[in-house]
């Protein structure tokens, strides 16, 4: 059998093809693959969602198939009293009966018909619902932080997230804090009478929403807007939803606000939530593998899954990291003998944080950003620098 040979023009031109593919690799070498941040298990653990989030969405679920509201005027008709309830079954049986689930007191005549509160209330576990079942169809929560600057219109130079430690108090960071072009707060802390040391100026609060049913339980009846904006009418109040009941509140509350006294809210998005929740778990599994020695399955001996959670400071903290192109913490910290808080005498911390883990996850920030979990997902996001100040 005869041999084929190429032809000369086509031969020139593969030895032309295969001479440029070898000066590509030698001019630019492929670049090796990065491997993920952090221990390959534990962020493997910390990806894994808890029960308290299967209950809360189970809650809201509950809430938007069976949920009813209804009104009754208080005595001498000043104010109503809203109920929101579910229908409960006793184990031992029988019809069931309404059980309270959140009780408040409204004004008498600027809220809608109990009906169309129903409706807007529906309608938010509707979106709430949606949100974290889209977040859980794609799991790539980090993609978030690409997003953030246009949930604040724009992205900040310079930001302060202002913790609320007792390792505030005498500091005289007041000035420095201010300076920033974005001042975070927590939880509505207070600044009267401490802004030597915590600054006066506040651009975004930061809360969990139980601060807002505590502002809806105390002043629901009788301040518009629930008298939920302690730092003026103009400053947003960025919240996580801890429980689905609270966003009756935030219904109510926008219902009575008004044009001098609005009511500004920004809910955090679900993937948000859920990486908040995968670095603060990682970092607490992390704590408890080095300082017992034990293995990370156990790490459940010491927390309660179902209550573990991040604290509001720590997603205020990632949320700037998304926003900002320099960070600065302050108040995150307890030294010996400081106050949990600087405004409160609360001395002990609340069990569901793991503090100390959440202070490693700082001070990686500040130090070692490359190292930090979860946020190398996040393509074409690179970690802000990040300073830590008491």
């Amino acid at each position: 059998m005869k041999r084929r040979h190429l032809p000369p023009v086509l031969l020139l031109l593969l030895l032309s093809l295969l001479s440029l593919s070898f000066r590509r690799r030698i001019l630019h070498p492929q670049q090796p693959l990065r491997s993920p941040a952090g221990d390959p298990l534990l962020r493997r653990l910390a990806a894994a969602e808890g029960s308290e989030v299967d209950q809360v969405l189970a809650d809201a679920a509950a809430l938007l198939v069976n949920g009813s509201i209804s009104t009754f005027p208080s005595f001498g008709n000043r104010q109503r009293f809203l109920y929101l309830r579910l229908p409960y079954v006793r184990p031992s049986g029988g019809p069931p009966r309404p059980r309270t689930v959140s009780r408040l007191r409204v004004p008498v005549s600027t809220l809608p018909s109990d009906g169309s509160l129903l409706a807007s209330f529906r309608a938010s576990l509707r979106s709430f619902l949606a949100d974290h079942r889209r977040h859980r169809r794609h799991s790539h929560v980090a993609s978030v932080m690409r997003e953030l600057p246009a949930l604040l219109g724009r992205r900040y130079p310079t930001c302060a997230v202002v913790g609320n430690s007792g390792a505030l108090l005498g500091s005289n960071r007041g000035p420095q804090i201010d300076a920033h072009a974005l001042v975070i707060r927590l939880n509505n802390a207070r600044v009267a009478g401490y802004a030597a040391d915590v600054g006066a100026k506040t651009s975004l609060s930061f809360v969990n929403s139980n601060i807002l049913h505590l502002c809806a339980a105390r002043a629901a009846a009788t301040a518009a807007g629930c008298g939920c904006h302690p730092y003026g009418p103009a400053v947003p109040m960025a919240m996580y939803v801890c429980q689905p009941a609270h966003l009756l509140d935030a219904v109510v509350c926008n219902a009575t606000a008004t044009a001098a006294s609005p009511f500004p809210l920004l809910l955090t998005d679900a993937r948000l939530d859920a990486l908040s929740a995968r670095i603060a778990k990682y970092y607490s599994l992390r704590r408890f593998v080095a300082h017992t020695g034990g293995p990370a399955s156990n790490w459940t001996s010491k927390h309660d899954e179902r209550y573990f959670h991040y604290s509001s400071g720590m997603q205020a903290v990632v949320m700037a990291l998304g926003v900002c192109e320099q960070v600065s913490l302050f108040g995150f910290g307890k030294p010996a003998g400081a106050k949990h808080h600087y405004h409160t005498n609360q001395k002990k911390e609340l069990d569901l944080h793991d503090y100390a883990a959440e202070y490693d996850f700082y001070h990686d920030l500040q130090a070692r950003p490359e190292t930090v979990p979860f946020l190398d997902e996040a393509q074409g996001f690179t970690v802000p620098p990040v300073r830590l100040n008491w």
